[in-house]
């Protein structure tokens, strides 16, 4: 079977596509921003071809592409129930021993005013090592939220009684709305803590002030056999501190941290 092969074509220099010549019959470019000349008369690039991508003066397709503007943070205004960081609290002279046993106590303390509520501090300390789980655990926990073995019989159950009635408590299950401006409604939200094996401190925010009369701190912890117990602190003692705070910047609204 006999074939024929094509002769190579010659395609004359002045036919190729963007290019003509200059009267010393050089090459010279129709796409001056993609071909220049060097020093030395020869034709470089100044395109960077990869795949069927150019680079334009090292800048990529999508680089050239106009971005809209980044929005601007959305900044939410802080719950009228939620402590403020704005604020230097006033400082309540108050420890109070709310358990002790020959195993166990708890107690409350560091109380400090704020224009809407106050914080406390609760600190527990065993006597030995709990071997139920690992340390430095949130005994007020519920539902093994950081054991994953304690059941209700396990926790610190801790609550909060004003003198007019109003209470709350750590089993507590109703959800808070950043609108709730109901100061009828007592909260009570846990903050920051931690410890070891054998203590656990950890900060707590009551809102609103209580009212004149005792502020009562209601526990029990049927795990180490405490029944229900309570102690007292002045309600009236906790607003005259409350009137100590310093609120650093006010009349400016305040925002929760970060935005949305």
């Amino acid at each position: 079977m006999l074939t024929s092969r094509a002769e190579p074509r010659t395609i004359p220099l002045q036919s190729w596509p963007g290019l003509t010549l200059d009267p010393r019959g050089s090459a010279a470019p129709l796409w001056p921003s993609l071909v220049s000349r060097s020093a030395h008369g020869s034709l470089s690039r100044t395109a960077q071809v990869a795949g069927n991508g150019v680079r334009l003066g090292g800048m990529s397709f999508f680089d050239s592409i106009p971005q809209p503007p980044p929005p601007e943070p959305v900044r939410e205004l802080r719950p009228a129930w939620a402590r403020s960081d704005a604020v230097i609290p006033g400082s309540v002279p108050a420890e109070v021993m709310l358990i002790r046993t020959e195993q166990v106590a708890v107690a409350i303390g560091s109380v400090r005013a704020y224009p809407n509520g106050f914080e406390f501090t609760l600190q527990t300390r065993l006597r030995r090592e709990d071997e139920s789980g690992p340390g430095a655990a949130d005994p007020t926990a519920r539902h093994g939220r950081w054991r994953g073995v304690q059941g209700p019989d396990d926790v610190l159950r801790l609550g909060v009684l004003y003198a007019d009635g109003r209470r709350t408590a750590t089993t507590a299950g109703h959800p808070l709305l950043d609108d709730d401006t109901d100061d009828r409604r007592l909260v009570l939200l846990p903050g920051g803590g931690g410890g070891d094996a054998r203590r656990w401190d950890g900060d707590f925010w009551v809102h609103p002030l209580p009212p004149d009369g005792p502020v009562t701190f209601v526990a029990s912890w049927p795990k180490h056999g405490v029944a229900e117990t309570r102690v007292e602190l002045d309600g009236a003692a906790i607003r005259e501190a409350a009137g100590r705070a310093v609120t650093l910047w006010p009349g400016e609204p305040e925002t929760e941290p970060g935005g949305a």
